[in-house]
């Protein structure tokens, strides 16, 4: 950089790109810097403070020709006339709606105010409407997924969004499990139950369990108030109400080795094996899944861990690890999971395996 040139405030984005460059100097020096810049002798900075780095970035030349100059005069007593030139990219001013990128710049600390524009922010460049009510589990979200960053710049700070292309499925997905609510409450207003939160592993998680129903017919006072009914559920019960799904038969089991009977229950089913390009986004259709190769996916790596597993213990349940891509309409790329095994036995006692989430019984 040409001498005689200071940074007073400097902003980059998650990939380095600067986004604000405020400079200081002489007229002069700043036609050498411009004269480098556009011909791509120069297209990164360090600004350091006291030897220390405080902000650093780069420039494309393809980017740099789409970015704002300002240009001042400011009169000093000890150096005469020096110049201000300030370099801004056009997402400070003009959120890109096609690529759903914005960046809402500030100074200081964000305060509710700053909350509240970006979540404005959000709504304006996002691909699917998004209610008011919604703000209090959806900004969280995306702070987890980090398509929301805080970017701390020199001299000013700014909330940077970048949503996903799959933003539509993510937003569906929540509806359905029940996490957005667009049923209006008692008082009218459209709200998030008290009771439920997002929770970006299993969807949505209830904090408290629902109380028992009791059994119709049993309105209290009668002969069998004070006796322990004892009710038993068993695994065939379980297939025919869709509880568990038997694939005992299918080849996939067979194949990885499995010779009692095993089954899966409907939320290990449903989330890592059940596979329908008529039911998924096409984000998800081209991602190669069948169910087949999803159940095989399951299955052979049950197989491996109890191969594995010494069970010198003689435990009836082991942990196994595989990853997958979940059928939750957003998903595009695998990630771990843990499911459980369970051996133990059937209605005859005759030796089972069941296979089901970690937090199920």
């Amino acid at each position: 950089m040409p001498s005689g040139i200071f940074c007073i405030g400097a902003l980059a984005a998650p990939d380095g790109q600067f986004l604000y460059l405020s400079l200081l100097g002489r007229d002069t020096a700043f036609q050498e810097l411009r004269g480098k810049m556009t011909t791509g002798q120069l297209h990164a900075f360090i600004v350091q403070q006291d030897g220390k780095t405080v902000a650093s970035g780069w420039f494309s030349r393809e980017v740099l020709g789409k970015m704002e100059y300002h240009e001042a005069k400011v009169q000093t007593h000890l150096f005469g006339e020096v110049a201000q030139m300030i370099l801004y990219h056009p997402l400070l001013t003009t959120p890109d709606k096609a690529t759903q990128t914005a960046a809402l710049p500030y100074l200081g600390q964000a305060t509710a105010q700053t909350l509240r524009d970006t979540w404005q922010l959000v709504r304006h460049i996002c691909e699917v409407p998004l209610l008011d009510e919604w703000q209090a589990v959806v900004m969280p979200l995306l702070v987890d997924l980090q398509w929301l960053q805080p970017l701390q710049g020199f001299g000013c700070n700014a909330s940077y969004l970048k949503l996903g292309s799959n933003i539509g499925g993510l937003v569906s997905a929540n509806i359905r499990s029940g996490a957005l609510r667009v049923k209006p409450d008692e008082a009218g207003r459209l709200c998030i139950p008290e009771r439920m939160t997002l929770d970006l592993e299993y969807g949505l998680s209830k904090r408290h369990p629902q109380q028992a129903t009791p059994p119709p017919g049993n309105s209290g006072g009668g002969l069998w108030d004070d006796v322990d009914v004892i009710s038993v559920y068993t695994r065939q019960q379980a297939i025919a109400d869709g509880v568990l799904v038997d694939v005992s038969a299918s080849s996939e089991a067979r194949d990885a080795g499995f010779k009692v009977p095993v089954a899966l229950t409907e939320a290990v089913y449903q989330r890592f094996v059940a596979w329908d390009n008529n039911e998924v986004r096409p984000e998800q259709q081209a991602l190669g899944q069948s169910t087949a190769g999803r159940l095989w996916d399951v299955l052979y790596m049950a197989s491996l861990a109890i191969r594995r597993s010494s069970n010198q213990r003689g435990d009836s349940t082991l942990l196994y690890e595989l990853y997958v891509i979940e059928r939750d309409g957003f998903s595009t790329t695998p990630r771990s999971i843990k499911l459980k095994l369970h051996s133990g036995f059937g209605d005859h006692a005759e030796h089972v395996i069941t296979i089901l989430l970690p937090e199920e019984d």
